[in-house]
């Protein structure tokens, strides 16, 4: 079992990821999941939005909360922890208060959901709307302090992690959620890190023919030194893991994916992420570098998670959920093994 090779690392992947909900139903990807040896899902709302359908005689929330005890049921018996729900879109930095308590409205709902389902932890991404937003920092931690006083009062306590998306309208790194998180200085909120997000912002340009910034590796060593310094290894709640194809051309105008309406680290993330070692799927980015000095420099210990988006996901062929639970499980145990974590204790290593 994979607890066994890496006791401080339980692993889980993402239930998006191992196929849309649009093509592939709860049951046959929780059982890929564990079948493939993962010890966790993080449970992506629009499964059980879709599979709610089916209970069309019962209200909405009776319908999404029978859909969330199903899924908990799935992951019960297939002996996987559910370990967040996500993600709680566009929340942050509303200017109409209309659709400010619109917002609260749906995360109250959220909070039942997530009791359902077995989860105390909701991912909350920044906002990706510039347009009726705003990236006032003051704002912002006071828009996540009211959902996480809000969880504060359920039972259990519901936790968030704020995750900066590389695409962020207003907070696209992780030096900027940080200082949100620090300065709202709550037990119940801290950061979500997705190699991902953290390498579109320092060290690959897809706008590029080579898709690599220059001064990459330099900028890449500046900004997991500074992570290690700067970040109480403790406020991460939730750390997500993937690589992404290097495009055969630049993500421009000319290209067949390019969308004006859309960031392009956006399209990027959509259409390619990947497992890491993934080469012969042109996985290219340095997510062992990222583990490395987050397990070593840092001193993290705890669940990590694949998250992996692709425009495979949306083909219908019964085989996705185990194709994808069964190359996420052969990236997990190379990286087990070329770094070693297999031997790491609980304590923090001194490097």
């Amino acid at each position: 079992m994979v607890s066994a090779i890496a006791p401080q690392f339980p692993i889980s992947i993402a239930s998006l990821s191992l196929g849309r909900a649009s093509h592939h139903d709860l049951a046959e990807k929780i059982q890929a999941a564990s079948a493939a040896g993962f010890q966790g899902v993080e449970l992506f709302y629009e499964d059980i939005e879709l599979h709610a359908k089916q209970y069309s005689d019962n209200s909405f929330e009776e319908s999404i909360l029978k859909s969330a005890k199903v899924f908990k049921d799935l992951c019960d018996e297939c002996n996987l922890k559910v370990l967040a729900l996500q993600p709680f879109m566009n929340y942050d930095g509303l200017l109409d208060p209309v659709e400010h308590a619109q917002q609260i409205v749906k995360i109250k709902l959220w909070f039942k959901i997530a009791k359902a389902a077995g989860t105390d932890l909701i991912l909350v991404p920044s906002n990706y709307f510039s347009e009726g937003t705003t990236g006032d920092d003051d704002q912002i931690v006071d828009d996540l302090l009211e959902i996480v006083e809000l969880g504060e009062k359920e039972s259990p306590q519901v936790r968030f992690a704020y995750e900066a998306i590389s695409w962020g309208a207003h907070k696209n790194t992780w030096q900027q959620s940080w200082k949100i998180v620090n300065k709202a200085n709550h037990p119940n909120l801290g950061l979500c890190l997705d190699t991902f997000h953290i390498v579109a912002r320092t060290w690959a340009d897809v706008a590029r023919e080579s898709g690599v910034r220059p001064d990459a590796n330099k900028l890449l060593a500046a900004d997991l030194k500074e992570c290690a310094a700067e970040v109480p290894v403790d406020k991460v709640f939730l750390v997500q893991l993937s690589d992404a194809e290097r495009l055969l051309k630049p993500l421009d105008a000319a290209h067949e994916w390019y969308d004006p309406d859309f960031p392009s680290n956006m399209i990027w993330s959509r259409n390619t992420r990947v497992f890491p070692y993934e080469t012969d799927r042109n996985a290219y980015l340095p997510i062992e570098k990222i583990v490395r000095s987050w397990v070593y420099d840092w001193g993290y210990r705890g669940w990590m998670s694949y998250e992996v988006y692709h425009r495979d996901l949306f083909d219908p062929s019964p085989s996705i959920p185990q194709d994808f639970a069964k190359r996420g499980m052969k990236s997990w145990e190379t990286m087990v093994q070329r770094l070693g974590l297999h031997n790491i204790g609980s304590e923090k290593i001194q490097s």
